[in-house]
This record gives C-alpha cells, structure tokens and sequence, in this order.
C-alpha cells in the first residue's frame, strides 16, 4: 500500500470512528479494501492506528467475530474477493487477529451503512429511545422433590441440598451435578432442572451423563437411576452426552417421542413453538420412536416427527443443530418467524406481527453474546421495519 493511500485510508477510517465520514467517503474507504490484495498491508495500517487512535480500544474480536463473518458473507463477492480470509482470523497472532477483527468490523459496518442507508427509516423506528437488551446467560431453577424451589443463579457454589441419598452440588461455569453417596438408594425422587427465557445450564446427572438445557427449557429426572432403563423427560431444547449402559438404557421422553439412546452424543428441539420435534445424532447411535414408528438414526442424520410420522434427513446440518450449545445462532434458509422464535427465548423478548409476516429467508450466523440491538443490525439489509416497545416487545410490520 502505497504512502499516499495508506495516509488517505487512516484519515477515512478516523472519519468513520469519529462519526464525520460522508456517504462519499465511507463508500471509498470500501473500494480500498476491495482494491488493496494484500492483507499485510492492512494488518500493518491497523496495528499502527491503534497505537495513535484510543477510538480503537473498545473493539472486543471475540464478541464481534460472528457478526462480522455475518456482514461480511453478505457483500457482493465475499470476503475472499477482498483478499481477507475471514476464516484464517483465529490462527493470527493475538494482536494481528486483534488488527484483523477491527478492521474487518470497521469495513463491514461501513458496507452495511452504505448498502442500507436508503432503508435505514424504515427499518428501525422506535417509539422511543430504549435500553439494549443483554444476551442470556447461565440462569435456572431447581425444584425439588416435594416442590421446594432453588435459583441456581444465585446460589452459592458448593452443596446444595441432599435428596435420598444423593448429594446435590452446585458447580462453576453454570453447571449442576448430581453424586450418590450410597449404592443402593432407599427411595427415588425426581427433580427438574428449568431455564427461563434468556437463560442455559448444565446438568450432570447421577449416571456421569451430561445434559446441556437452552432457554425456555426442562428437564426432569430421577436423583438415582435403578431398574433396568433411565429415563428422562424433556421440554423444550436440550443436548445429552450418554454414558452407554447397554443393560440399563437411556432414554428421552419428549412430547409423545421416545428416544433411546444406543450411543452417545444427541440433540433433541421439542419447542411446543416449533413444529416438530428434531433429533440429531452427533456420534454413536438412537433410536426414534412415536406410536408405531420406529426410526434408527446414524451419526449426521436427524429425525423430525410431526403429525404421527417421522422423516429421516440422511444428511443433517450438525453444525447448525449444535449453534445454540456452542454460542452462536445459526440460520440456514430460515424465515422470520423461526429467526425471531430464537430470539424471543434468547433475549427474553416478545414478538408480535402487525399484517402478514415479512417474506424473505436468513442465512449465516451470530454471534449469541451479542447484545439483541448488535443482532438486530446484523439483519439490518432484508429491511424490516420494526419497533421495540418497553424494552421487552418487538412489534414487526409490513
């Protein structure tokens, strides 16, 4: 990059971070990075402008990198055009990956502004001005056999309670773990694991088994396994890691579906919003039952009941049926209505439609410790016009 240019660009870029570049300028400070081949280049120009320009410092990469992937997939041309490798971000040097994720936010944001700008009324009118919304978190409550409820969230880590025989622990990290302190328990009890609207945890149960909860959902379960099967009920969306007992199987109740485990690794979404229920292997082997139908899935395969049958997909997007547990909300030709079912549980959030519901599909992914605003401009070029009232309703219109 040649003195001149680079002299130009770290002017446009100050301009935009100072909120006094013009249509005309943002526009060009694009064409530079679609023009400049060499990501060194830029790498050097960030480096040295975040040494004189404190503007910089408030950039967090590790919240932003989906969103920035979002933005920048939906250029014309993709990144690899603009000779950035948005994929090879993470094996950079902290502070090239750091250089990196500024600038590629910086360029992003300016294409977003000039893509939408014409839009821009449209989309967002608020009826008034309104705080950002947090993304959820490790937040659940625990009833107990006999109905007494705990906050999980904020109870102190350590033991909880006993039930039977089984000691209740409350572990770091938004996890919860249950340790039987006898072979043989005198009694059975059940407890329920429940996240609210906004909320996830963890749950480890009495076999080893692991057990991931997303928002809005439960999970209910006896505090020692005996006989010859456990057996679990869920609501909702939940991830399970199965310690195989071929003598002693695990299944799943969720709705009228029955999955046994053969395996290892599943997912299952039973939202009473969503219209099936979905199961998808990850690794090992289970078993899909409703009524009369029986279905065995294969690793990379997923069953999706609804109306007494079961379709088999034989190639299922594991990725994206796993975004939830790994931190990022991922759509794949997904309408509005999905998106915003999964932004209703995550940001606590009520969604109402005025008219019919906007066409138009979703692709990409987002990050889940996003503010709702940061998501909302992430989806900011299909040119929704929405209002967000009292901080918890969105209202969508035509």
């Amino acid at each position: 990059m040649i003195r001149e240019t680079k002299e130009r660009v770290q002017f446009l870029l100050i301009q935009y971070l100072e909120g006094k570049a013009s249509p005309g300028e943002l526009e060009r400070l694009s064409q530079y990075l679609t023009e400049e081949p060499e990501e060194e280049a830029w790498m050097e120009l960030l480096e040295e402008l975040m040494i004189t320009e404190p503007a910089l410092s408030g950039y967090d990469p590790v919240a932003w990198q989906p969103f920035i992937e979002e933005l920048m997939q939906k250029n014309a041309g993709g990144a690899s055009s603009r000779g950035v490798a948005v994929h090879r971000i993470h094996f950079l040097q902290r502070s090239r990956w750091w250089a990196a994720a500024a600038i590629l936010l910086l360029v992003g944001g300016t294409w977003w502004w000039t893509r939408t700008k014409q839009s821009t009324q449209d989309f967002s009118k608020q009826e008034a001005p309104v705080k950002d919304l947090l993304p959820g978190g490790n937040r659940a409550i625990l009833t107990l056999a006999g109905g007494k409820q705990i906050i999980l969230d904020s109870a102190a880590n350590g033991l909880l309670t006993q039930q039977g025989n089984t000691q209740v622990q409350k572990l770091a990290n938004g996890r919860l773990a249950y340790q039987s302190i006898h072979e043989k328990p005198t009694e059975i009890l059940y407890n329920t694991l429940s996240t609210p609207r906004g909320g996830q945890y963890q749950l480890t149960l009495p076999d080893g088994s692991r057990v991931w909860l997303n928002a809005a959902s439960s999970v209910t379960y006896p505090t020692a396994f005996t006989g010859t099967e456990r057996t679990v009920k869920i609501t909702g969306e939940a991830y399970f890691e199965v310690v195989h007992n071929s003598h002693q199987p695990f299944r799943v109740q969720a709705g009228d579906q029955l999955i046994e485990d053969i395996g290892t690794g599943f997912n299952v979404n039973a939202y009473a919003d969503e219209p099936g229920v979905k199961t998808t292997l990850v690794e090992g082997k289970v078993k899909v039952s409703k009524g009369t139908v029986v279905r065995v899935l294969s690793p990379g395969q997923q069953a999706q009941s609804r109306d007494g049958s079961i379709e088999m997909i034989p190639h299922a997007d594991i990725e994206q049926a796993l975004a939830w547990k790994n931190g990022v909300f991922a759509f794949q030709d997904a309408d509005l209505s999905t998106v915003m079912r999964q932004l209703a549980r995550w940001y606590d959030i009520d969604v109402e439609y005025e008219g019919p519901v906007p066409t138009g599909h979703f692709d990409g992914e987002i990050g889940r410790s996003l503010t709702l605003n940061q998501v909302l401009q992430g989806l900011a070029n299909t040119r929704i016009n929405y209002t967000i009232i009292n901080n918890h309703k969105i209202i969508i219109r035509p």
